[in-house]
């Protein structure tokens, strides 16, 4: 059988996307603005240039990944995140969609397409009625790549190898817990991201799944485990109104994953922390 994979966008996810297809015996060409295999997603004609090319060197993806990220720059204004993220996922999955037509397309969307705000669980068939903008212009992406029969995967928080936000800020004395710390985190290490890409595709698996870890910890319970397993103090309390996550509170159902046999290598961000602390030479 022919499994040769396309991935759009070697970053910190795709780079794990690349090595776990390799591992399990894929062909895999990177694409991106500046590999080999040059291609801006925002321009059609350059996707039909990178398909010209690829085709003239006798490479037939059989399989696209668009992992690539919509990065506007520290400091960006909303306007210009909005314009990058549509350049980047909804004109990018319109892109590939239309020049692709014979692969099977994955597209690593986000939980932020979840609006939810009361604690509730949320599955693939829950509404989605996001507030910010850029999360809309997610959905419209993963339209795309629905109506072109492909595979939509919403991953939550990606965290992995000297790589966590959340570690970092504790470590450093910068944390914060807003309220009673009763917001629901929601994380995927990203070998387990890769992973579940490398099953649905394998399992030739279409339409929308949820990628995330399988114990949803609040933000309470996750610093109380982590200061006492490092020997850290509590982050102080701030009021719920002063922090930019407060409106965001769903937890994140990854049965749907769990029935087709995925099982994540780190089931909580706890199984993760002491490995991931430890290459981020916080310990």
């Amino acid at each position: 059988m022919n499994r040769h994979l396309l991935l759009i966008g070697p970053g910190y996810l795709g780079k794990e996307i690349q090595r776990a297809f390799v591992a399990a015996g894929w062909l895999v060409t990177v694409a991106s603005r500046s590999s080999q295999y040059s291609v801006d997603l925002s321009d059609l004609e350059s996707v039909e240039s990178l398909a010209d090319e690829l085709s003239s060197d006798r490479i037939f993806p059989s399989h696209v990944i668009h992992c690539a990220s919509a990065s506007a720059g520290r400091g960006a204004s909303a306007e210009v995140r909005l314009n990058c993220y549509l350049d980047v996922y909804k004109k990018g999955c319109e892109n590939l969609t239309e020049v692709f037509l014979d692969a099977h397309i994955l597209f690593t969307s986000s939980t932020s397409v979840y609006g939810q705000q009361d604690g509730s669980i949320v599955t693939e068939d829950s509404i989605t009625q996001p507030s910010a903008d850029t999360a809309k212009v997610l959905l419209d992406a993963e339209y795309a790549i629905l109506d072109a029969n492909g595979t939509v995967v919403r991953l939550s928080g990606i965290y992995g190898d000297k790589k966590s936000y959340l570690l970092t800020r504790l470590f450093s004395g910068e944390a914060t817990m807003e309220g009673r710390g009763e917001r629901i985190l929601n994380h995927i290490h990203h070998r387990d991201g890769a992973s579940a890409c490398l099953l649905l595709l394998e399992r030739k698996l279409r339409g929308i799944y949820n990628v995330s870890e399988t114990t949803n910890l609040t933000l309470k319970e996750t610093y109380s485990s982590l200061c006492e397993k490092f020997s850290l103090p509590m982050p102080p309390s701030i009021p719920a109104s002063e922090s930019t996550r407060s409106g965001l509170n769903k937890r994140v159902s990854n049965q749907k994953m769990l029935d087709y046999g995925w099982q994540p290598e780190y089931p909580s961000f706890l199984h993760a922390a002491e490995s991931v602390a430890s290459s981020l030479n916080l310990i």
